[in-house]
Parts: C-alpha cells; structure tokens; sequence
C-alpha cells in the first residue's frame, strides 16, 4: 500500500464584502454601548469624544491598510510581529487574547441589555450572557460553517436599522446641545481614553489576509474604507441626536439613580428608536443589535480558539491546545474560549464602564505592538510615509495604552494575568524549534512530490477511483472497491483530518507536529478497514490523509490533482440540524466539481 500526505493551501475566496462584514460586527457593534457611555461619562460634550474616536478609528483603519497591503499572508499581531521576535508575536497575542476574551464578554452582556424589555434588571442580562456563552461553546464543539453566513443576514439588516434610525433623527439635530469639553487636559484625555472601543476589527481583518483574494491589498482597502465610512458618518450623526433628546436636556446624569444611568449607558441607540421612530420599530431593531452582538461574541469566541492553536501548533503553548474533537475543533482551546470571558463577567458583574476599560488595554496594545514592529521592519520595503504614518499612530495608540495602564489598576492586572499565564504555559511548553523544522520540511517536501508521487502509484493506463470518506462508512469502502475491481482501476481512499478554525497564516502548516497518521488511531481504522476490502476485491489501494480546514475544497482539490476518473461520496443520513451545524459537504462538493470527473453517490 502507498501513503501520502498533503497540506495544500486553502483557496482566496474572502472578497471584500465578507471581510466588511466582518469588520461591520466589531466597529458597527461598538456604537451600542460606545453612545451611552461617553454621555454617562461627559453629558453634552460627549459629541466632541466621539468624534475623537472615530477620528482614531479612522487612522487605524488607514494604517491597516498598509500592514494588509505588505502582509498579504496573514499580518495579524502574531504574525507580523514574529518576524521582529518570537517574544514580541507571543506578547501581541496574549494582548489579542485579552482583547478577545473581554469582547465576548462585552457583547454577549450588551446583546441581552437591547435583546431584554427596556426595563429588565441588568442582572438578568448577566445571567443570560454567561448562559449564551456556554451555548456558543457548545454549538462551535460542532465547528459550526454557516454562522458566518446568518452574521452578514443580522449585520445587514442592522445596517439598515441603523441608516433608518439615522435618518429619523436627522429632523431634530436643530435643538442639539453640544458643549465644550470640560475640565483640564489630562482630564480630558482621559474620558477620550474611556471610550475608545472600537478598534480590534482591523486585527480580525489583517489576520484574514491570508485568505483574501487578489489582490489583497485592494480588497483589504475597500472592506476598512467601506465600514468605516459608514461607522463614522453615523457615530457623529447619532451622537449629535442623542445629545437633541429632549429627556436628556437638563439631566444630571450624577444625579441619576444606578438604574436610570445603567439605561443610558447600555441602551443609548434603543432609546434614539424609541424617540423618532416608537415602540414597535425600537422593539424590533433592538432584537436585532442584540442579535449582531451576540454574533460579535461567537466570532471572538472562534478567533480565541484559532490564535490558541497557531500558538500550540508553534509551541508557544502547550501541545494540548492542538488536540482536536471528532469535528476538527481544537477542544482545550474552546473550553478555555469559554471559560475565560465567563469568568470575567462573574468577576466584573453588570458593570459595562469597567468591561469597556479591560477590552481596550488588551486590543490597544496588540495594535500598539503591530504597529510598530511593521514600522520598524525594513524587509517590508516600505515607502518612507508608510513608515511615518505606522510608527506615528503607534505612538498615539501607545500613549492610549500606557494611560489606560496607569489609572486602571484593574485594566491593567487583568492583562498582565493573561501576560503572566501565557508567558508561563510558554515555558512549560518549550520551544522544540528545532523538531518543529524537521516536521514542517518533510511536509513541504511531501507537498511538492505530491502530484507525481500520486500518478506513479498506479499505471498511467489504469483508472483512478477517488473515495473521500470522514466517517468510516464501511458500505462505501466496499462499494468503492468492487467499483474499482469492476473499471480495473486503483483505489485512493482520501481521509481529511479536518481542523476547525477562524483563520490561519497562508504558506505555514496548518498540522501540529504530532498530527500524522501514526497518530492518527481513527484513520489507521479507517485505513486498515478499507484495505482489507480492497484486498478482498483484488484491487491496488493508495492512502491519502490530508490534515487541512475544509473537507469539501480538499475533495476537490484531491480529485482534480490525481485526476480521478470517478469521486465517490456517500449520503449523509444525518438530519437537517447536523446539515446546518456542520454545512452540507457533499452540496459543496457537487457545485464546483470539474465536469469532466463524474460523482457517484452512496446512500
């Protein structure tokens, strides 16, 4: 029998209205709690801190652009700042961690605040997030494929809530009262630094880069410009209406009973429904922004697992952070996933102000770090105002971090606790570089002899019989074989060793180290089964066991590389929740299959 590996690369299929949508759930989703904090913080001046933000949010986006353009591979913290020192790309990831955590945490909580009537306890949303959080968890066990579809469903129609509610407002702007910041320099500093919430959507886009499709740079340009147009032209609109609100004219937001300013602080927007457009609409559309949040939390949620496993993979984390469910989901990394933004919320409480304070010292200081490790790489070639322009918002991003570290003692032991249990798993870990290169070069090597090792495996006059299998369906096999002894062909058997992740570094080796097929005790059953069926038949077997994140396109791959003459599948008996948990793989595989390779079903 003959053995094969493969890890081919994942095709660029992310067009730039995915990777908008994307970003859509971080900067479109801040305004939800962004409004009302800033006016719980600074009454009718907060138009002027808002303003500020979004002005910062503006020259991130701008200057991720340029990282995206450079990093057309994946140019997310860890991996650009890897290149400067591995230190330094285990650092921003920590960060990135912490910003993560605390996003979950933060929209899951701010997500039931507009899903529950406007006068709920905020207690009860407490409750709630950290129930929906245990049910993200159990839904992304599955490895859930379509959960980015129903995203951009939710973040269009929120879209347009947000365009109609925009829109409504615009008749009252008159009887706007802006006032003029108050107090000293570093006391306004300071509230500027308290709402600065909505930046970590870059980092998801620079980490997707690698799955992009060309041109990357153009495509990555037009995602950031897109959402960010319509992120600043409606924070400013809406802060001004929140600040036209009759009910908010001569409020004393000090004054306010905790209920009353909670109500501010985490229903701002609803509340703007509420005025211009009434009850119904306000009920609907908020469901909606609860719903969009709670989609923000499943994508944090996946990201957390997916820089979990690249960590693991590289052995900067222990090596159970790879090991991998019956579904491809890297399991000890979705627990942790889990469990940490959980923890913070029983630790934090309803308090949205302080959770706003602990997700930005996280995500500041991954960006603050990307920033200026691509600033500061002379291998990036890049142009001297690239140069000026990376290492220039790094140093205001900077100076927001170390603010945020000096007055938020809090902030800054929650991220010095996940600093801490990195660095330290870290050590534990060990570094194994060296095993590391050994493994990652016979794959390479694998890869490249692939193709011509697959089509010297059997005579060139004999035809090649293709069956991809995930569940050791022993019908099928054995169907396979006797089809095979029937054409007088060879038999491949095609195992995928599927991983489950929100994305990965283009041109590195989604496989751990200790992912083979040795290793392997289902496919070897797999194998050993089907080659026992294949003996009986009287016909040659080839193995194929393939680690990568998407079966469907491996199939496909698969069958156009070794030039297979039949695929055969069989049907899932499964029903129609597993379809949607899992994503119909033989749907996938039945629309893009070359014609001139015939697909032969089992049931």
């Amino acid at each position: 029998m003959t053995h094969g590996i493969s890890s081919r690369e994942r095709p660029r299929e992310l067009r730039w209205y995915h990777a908008a949508g994307l970003l859509f759930g971080d900067w479109g989703t801040s305004r939800l709690y962004v409004l009302g904090l800033a006016f719980v913080l600074s009454g009718h001046a907060s138009f002027w801190y808002v303003a500020a933000m979004s002005l910062l949010v503006a020259v991130v986006g701008f200057s991720y652009t340029i990282i995206c353009a450079h990093f057309p591979d994946g140019g997310g913290v860890y991996s650009a700042a890897k290149q400067r020192s591995p230190t330094l790309g285990v650092v921003g990831a920590l960060l990135l961690t912490a910003d993560y955590v605390i996003t979950a945490a933060l929209s899951a909580y701010a997500g039931f605040r507009y899903i529950l009537p406007e006068d709920a306890s905020s207690q009860d949303a407490l409750y709630l997030a950290i129930l929906s959080l245990v049910a993200i968890g159990v839904l992304n066990w599955f490895g859930p494929r379509r959960a980015g579809f129903l995203a951009v469903l939710v973040g269009v129609a929120c879209a347009a809530f947000y365009l109609v509610i925009g829109v409504s407002a615009l008749p009252s702007l008159g009887s706007t009262m802006v006032e003029a910041p108050a107090g000293s320099m570093p006391e306004q500093w300071s509230h500027f630094v308290n709402v600065i919430l909505a930046l970590s959507g870059v980092e998801a886009i620079a980490n997707m880069t690698g799955i992009m499709a060309q041109p990357v740079a153009g495509n990555a340009r037009r995602a950031i410009f897109a959402v960010l147009g319509e992120v600043v032209v409606l924070n400013l609109l809406m802060a001004l209406a929140m600040n036209a609100l009759p009910e908010l004219a001569s409020v004393n937001v000090q004054a306010l009973d905790p209920a009353a300013r909670d109500r501010l602080q985490d229903q701002m927007v609803r509340i703007l429904a509420e005025e211009h457009l009434g009850q119904a609409f306000a009920t609907v559309a908020s469901v909606g922004f609860g719903l969009l949040l709670l989609s923000a939390a499943n994508t944090a949620i996946g990201d957390l697992v997916s820089i979990q496993y690249l960590m693991g993979r590289d052995r900067e984390l222990p090596r159970g952070f790879t090991r991998l469910n019956t579904f491809g989901m890297p399991w000890l990394g979705l627990c942790s996933a889990v469990a940490m933004p959980i923890a913070v919320l029983l630790w934090v409480g309803n308090d949205l102000a302080r959770l706003a304070e602990l997700y930005a010292i996280g995500v500041v200081g991954a960006i603050t770090i990307n920033l200026w490790a691509c600033g500061t790489n002379r291998k990036l070639r890049l142009k001297t105002w690239e140069h000026v322009v990376l290492l220039g918002t790094g140093v205001v991003v900077g100076l927001v971090w170390i603010t945020i570290a000096w007055e938020k003692t809090h902030a800054l032991a929650f991220a010095g606790s996940i600093l801490a249990a990195g660095l330290i798993a870290r050590g534990f870990a060990g570094k194994a570089k060296e095993g590391l290169r050994v493994v990652t070069a016979a794959v390479a090597t694998g890869m490249e002899a692939t193709a011509g090792a697959l089509r010297s495996t059997a005579a060139l006059n004999k035809p090649r019989i293709l069956v991809a299998t995930r569940g050791g369906n022993p019908k099928l096999v054995k169907f396979a074989a006797e089809y095979a002894r029937d054409r007088g062909g060879v038999l491949y058997v095609l195992f995928v060793r599927e991983v489950s992740l929100a994305f990965k570094e283009r041109g590195e080796v989604l496989a751990a180290e200790d992912m083979l097929i040795e290793k392997d005790p289902e496919a070897q059953r797999i194998f050993e089964q089907a080659e026992g069926f294949a003996e009986a038949a009287g016909v040659q077997m080839v193995r194929r066991y393939v680690v990568h994140d998407s079966p469907s396109e491996i199939i496909l791959d698969e069958a156009a590389m070794l030039g297979a003459d039949a695929l055969l599948m069989g049907v899932s008996q499964r029903g129609a929740l597993w379809r949607t948990l899992r994503g119909d793989m033989l749907q996938e595989v039945s629309r893009h299959l070359p014609e001139g390779i015939p697909l032969l079903l089992h049931a």
